[in-house]
C-alpha cells in the first residue's frame, strides 16, 4: 500500500540561519524592504531570515540548529524556500495560499467547462483543478521524515466584479458576495484575500448596500464579487446565456465528478501533479528540481510516495447476545440476533411496548400491511421471518393506528390529543416523500412535538412503505428496539481489572449567519457514554451557553454523568478507572482542560485517561494497487473500488497518530461510489513540558488498543447491521448535533427535555 505522502531529501542534520530579536515593527519593516528576495518568519522570540536571492543583510546573529529537533524552524524554511522557488520557476502564476500551498491549474484540459464556454467567458468562468501541497514532519514506518502531502480539489473561478455583472445585464441584488482585498506587499505574489461579507440588499449608482454580520454597510461594486456557489453561478449563466446552457454546464460537471471519484483516477492525477513539482521535465522524470536558498538550505522532493503495510492487525469484533457472554457470533450481528435474541432480553422491561402509528387516511391499507410485516415478520424472507416481536423477543405489541387528513403539524397535534391509549413508548409516522421535500421543517416539527412529550419517533417515507422488503423492515425494527431503550448486542471486550468508560464529546456552534465577523457566541456541548463492550449508557446535552461559559458547563455536565456512572457501576475507592475520550472538532484546548480538571475532583480513584481526536477532515489518503473487487457487467470483467485499501487497513504516521480506512474496496458499490478519506486517530498530548509533566502519570497512550477499540465501535451504529464509517461515539454525537441544530429552529422546542427519560434511549437514530 502507499499514500499521498512524498518524502523530502535533506542532506544535512544541522544548519545555521540568521535571526534577530522579534518585534512587530522589525518584522513589518523587513518584509516591506526585502520581501522580494528574502523570507522572514517568527518562531517564539526571534525573526528568522532566509535569503533566497538577495544580498546578505548582515543583521542579527547566526544560529545553528538541529534540523530534526527544532522542526518548526525547519518546516518554516521548507515552506518559504519552496514558495520562493515556485515563484522563480513560474513567473506568471499567482498562488492562492501560502500554507497550505494552493494553486489553480492554468491548463485548458484541467478546466472541465472550458470548451463549452464562449470566448468572452473563457478563463473568466471555469471549473478548475486546484492543487494543494502541505509540508509536514511525520514519522511514517517509525522513520523521521519531512514530507509533502499532495491533494487535488475542484473549484469554480469567477473573475467578474459586481460592477462587471451589472454592465452584462445581471443584477447581483439578493446574492451573497465576497469582498476582495489585496494583501499589502503581496500584489502578484499571492491572490487577494477574500471574505464572505454578506448579501447585497440594494444598489445605488456603483455602491452596494450589503447586509453583513455588523449590519448594513456600503461597499463599492468594484470591490465585490459573487460568492462562488453553484446557485450564484447557475443564476448568472442562466440570465446571460440561457437556462439550457446553464443546465448543460452543470450536467458536464456532474458527469466529470462521477468519473473522477474513482480512487485510481485520483492517484493518476496526483502522480502527475507531484511529478511537476519533483522533476525539471516531468514526462522524462529526469533531473530533480532543487529547492534552495542562497544560504545553502536545500531539499528535493522524492517522486515515489511512502509505502507501508498495515501497522496493526485489527480484528473484527465478536458480537455478544447475553450477559454471561456465552451466546456469541463472530461474523454478523444479524445472524446472532436471529439465533439468540437481543443482549438484554432477560432484563428488558418493555416486553409489551405501546406503539402508536400515524398515516395519511389515503394510505391506510398499504400502511397497515407494512405494519403487519414489520411487527410479525415475512415468513418467506431470509433475514426477517420473526418480525420485530419475535426477533427481539417481545411478548406483545400494543398498537393503535390513527389517520391524518393532511400532512400538517396541526393534524398530528390533534391526533395526539384524542388518543385512546396512554402515552405510547414510540410513534411510527408515515410521511410523503414529496411533502418532506416541499416542507423540510415538517419532519422536525413532528419530531419536536413527540420528543417534547418524551416519545421517540420513527418516520418512514411513503416510498419505503410502498416498496418495503425484508432489508428495510429489518433495519427499521433494529432502530425501533434501540429507540425503546433496548440493547441489541454488545462487543466482547478484553478482560481487564481496570474499569473503562468511553466518552464521546462533540459540540455544535450557534451563529446568526456565516458572514465574516459573525460571532459564534453560543456553544452546545454533546456527550455520549459507552461501556468498554460498546453498551450505550447515556447521553447528555450541555445547555446552550456563551463561548466563555462552555468550560464550566461542560465540566458540570461531565461531573454529573460521572457521579451517576460511579453509583450505577458500583465503583469503589481505589479502583482504576480508565476514561477514553473521543473528541470531535475540539475547541482549542478547552475539552482537554475540562478533563484534567474533572480528574482532580476524584482523588479516591486511580484514573487513567486518553484524549483522542477522531476526524475525516485531513489531507491524508491511502491507496492499494491491488484493492477493489472484480465485477462482471455485460460479460466484461472490471474492477470496482480499484486502488481502495481493504477496510481496516491502517498506517501509523507518528508515535501518537494512525490512519485507518473504514470504507474498503470491497464495500465500494460502484465505480461512482468513490472512497472516503481514512479516519485520522490521534492521541492528544498536552503541549509544554510543564503541562506534560503534570498529567503524564495519568495518560493512557496505547495507540494500538485505541485504534482497535475505535474500529470495533464502528459495528455499533444500530441504524442497520452493517459497520459504519465512524465509531458510535462519533456517529451518535454527529446525529445528535445535526438534529439539535434543526430542532432549535422549531418554535416551542426545549432541548433540556433530552436530559430526562430520553437520556438512555437512542431517539436520534
Amino acid at each position: 500500500m502507499f499514500s499521498n505522502i512524498f518524502p523530502l531529501e535533506i542532506d544535512f542534520e544541522k544548519f545555521s540561519i540568521q535571526r534577530v530579536p522579534y518585534t512587530e515593527e522589525t518584522l513589518k519593516s523587513l518584509r516591506q524592504n526585502y520581501n522580494a528576495t528574502h523570507s522572514f518568519f517568527r518562531q517564539h522570540d526571534h525573526i528568522y531570515i532566509s535569503n533566497k536571492s538577495g544580498e546578505d543583510l548582515n543583521i542579527g546573529s547566526s544560529y545553528e540548529f538541529d534540523v530534526f529537533k527544532e522542526r518548526e524552524i525547519t518546516l518554516s524554511l521548507i515552506r518559504h524556500v519552496f514558495f520562493k522557488t515556485f515563484l522563480e520557476r513560474f513567473k506568471n502564476k499567482v498562488p492562492l495560499d501560502f500554507h497550505p500551498f494552493r494553486i489553480l491549474s492554468t491548463r485548458e484540459a484541467d478546466d472541465w467547462v472550458y470548451d463549452m464556454l464562449p470566448e468572452n467567458l473563457k478563463n473568466r468562468i471555469g471549473y478548475k483543478k486546484l492543487v494543494e501541497l502541505q509540508f509536514k514532519y511525520l514519522e511514517p514506518n517509525g522513520e523521521a521524515r519531512f514530507s509533502v502531502i499532495a491533494n487535488i480539489e475542484r473549484r469554480w473561478i469567477f473573475n467578474f466584479t459586481c460592477k462587471d455583472l451589472l454592465s452584462m445585464g445581471f443584477d447581483p441584488t439578493g446574492h451573497e458576495v465576497l469582498h476582495s482585498e489585496v494583501i499589502p506587499g503581496l500584489q502578484n505574489i499571492l491572490a487577494p484575500n477574500e471574505e464572505f461579507v454578506g448579501t447585497i440588499t440594494s444598489i445605488t449608482n456603483s455602491v452596494a448596500s450589503v447586509e453583513t454580520a455588523s449590519g448594513q454597510e456600503l461597499i463599492n461594486l468594484e470591490e465585490l464579487a459573487l460568492r462562488r456557489t453553484s446557485y450564484n453561478i447557475k443564476s448568472f449563466l442562466a440570465k446571460t446565456s440561457g437556462e439550457k446552457f446553464a443546465e448543460d454546464i452543470f450536467a458536464r460537471i456532474k458527469r466529470e465528478k462521477r468519473e473522477n471519484l474513482k480512487h485510481k483516477r485520483v492517484w493518476d492525477e496526483l502522480k502527475k501533479v507531484i511529478d511537476s513539482f519533483c522533476y525539471t521535465i516531468p514526462k522524462l522524470r529526469d533531473e530533480k528540481i532543487l529547492y534552495h536558498n542562497k544560504d545553502g538550505f536545500a531539499f528535493t522532493i522524492e517522486g515515489s510516495p511512502i509505502t507501508f503495510s498495515s501497522t496493526f492487525e485489527l480484528k473484527s469484533p465478536t458480537f455478544v447476545f447475553d450477559k454471561a457472554g456465552v451466546k456469541i457470533n463472530n461474523t454478523a450481528p444479524d445472524l446472532g440476533l436471529s439465533n439468540y435474541g437481543p443482549y438484554d432480553s432477560n432484563v428488558f422491561h418493555l416486553k409489551s411496548p405501546s406503539i402508536l402509528s400515524i398515516c395519511h387516511k389515503n394510505n391506510r391499507g398499504r400502511f397497515t400491511n407494512f405494519l403487519k410485516n414489520l411487527f410479525d415478520g415475512t415468513p418467506e424472507s431470509k433475514y426477517f421471518k420473526k418480525g420485530l416481536k419475535g426477533k427481539f423477543e417481545l411478548h406483545n405489541i400494543q398498537q393503535e393506528v390513527c389517520e391524518v387528513s393532511n400532512y400538517t403539524i396541526e393534524e398530528y397535534t390533534k391526533t395526539l390529543a384524542k388518543l385512546d391509549i396512554a402515552k405510547p413508548d414510540v410513534v411510527i409516522i408515515e410521511l410523503d416523500d414529496k411533502v418532506k421535500i416541499d416542507d423540510p421543517l415538517l419532519y422536525y416539527r413532528i419530531k419536536a412535538l413527540m420528543l417534547t412529550r418524551e416519545i421517540p419517533v420513527q418516520v418512514v417515507l411513503k416510498s419505503k412503505i410502498d416498496g418495503f422488503n425484508e432489508y428495510i423492515l429489518n433495519s427499521i425494527a433494529l432502530q425501533l428496539y434501540a429507540k425503546l431503550g433496548g440493547v441489541p448486542w454488545v462487543l466482547k471486550s478484553s478482560m481487564s481489572v481496570d474499569r473503562e468508560i468511553v466518552i464521546g464529546i462533540g459540540h455544535s456552534t450557534v451563529r446568526k449567519n456565516t458572514f465574516a465577523g459573525a460571532e459564534q457566541d453560543r456553544v452546545v456541548g454533546i456527550t455520549t457514554f459507552f461501556s468498554s463492550d460498546g453498551q450505550y449508557l447515556l447521553s447528555n446535552k450541555v445547555k446552550d451557553v456563551n463561548y466563555d461559559e462552555y468550560f464550566d458547563e461542560l465540566l458540570k455536565s461531565l461531573r454529573e454523568s460521572f457521579n451517576l456512572l460511579q453509583t450505577s457501576n458500583n465503583w469503589k475507592s481505589g479502583d482504576t478507572i480508565r476514561l477514553i475520550f473521543h473528541i470531535f472538532k475540539p475547541i482549542k484546548n478547552i475539552e482537554f482542560d475540562v478533563v484534567a480538571t474533572l480528574i482532580k475532583d476524584y482523588p479516591n480513584f486511580k484514573i487513567q485517561f486518553a484524549f483522542v481526536t477522531i476526524g475525516s477532515h485531513h489531507p491524508f489518503l491511502m491507496f492499494d494497487e491491488y484493492g477493489g473487487k472484480v465485477s462482471y457487467k455485460y460479460n466484461n470483467e472490471s474492477r470496482i473500488g480499484e486502488f481502495v485499501p481493504n477496510r481496516g487497513s491502517n498506517f501509523r504516521i507518528d508515535k501518537f497518530s494512525c490512519l485507518i480506512q473504514m470504507l474498503g474496496g470491497k464495500e465500494v458499490k460502484s465505480d461512482f461510489h468513490g472512497a472516503s478519506n481514512p479516519l485520522l486517530i490521534k492521541i492528544r498530548i498536552p503541549t509544554g513540558e510543564e503541562n506534560y509533566r503534570e498529567v503524564e502519570p495519568l495518560l493512557f497512550t496505547d495507540l494500538q488498543y485505541i485504534v482497535q477499540q475505535i474500529y470495533s465501535f464502528t459495528h455499533l451504529s444500530w441504524r442497520n447491521y452493517l459497520p459504519s464509517e465512524h465509531p458510535a461515539t462519533m456517529l451518535y454525537s454527529e446525529l445528535i448535533a445535526k438534529q439539535l441544530g434543526r430542532l432549535r429552529k422549531i418554535e416551542g422546542w426545549s432541548p433540556d427535555i433530552l436530559n430526562f427519560s430520553l437520556k438512555t434511549k437512542k431517539w436520534f437514530l
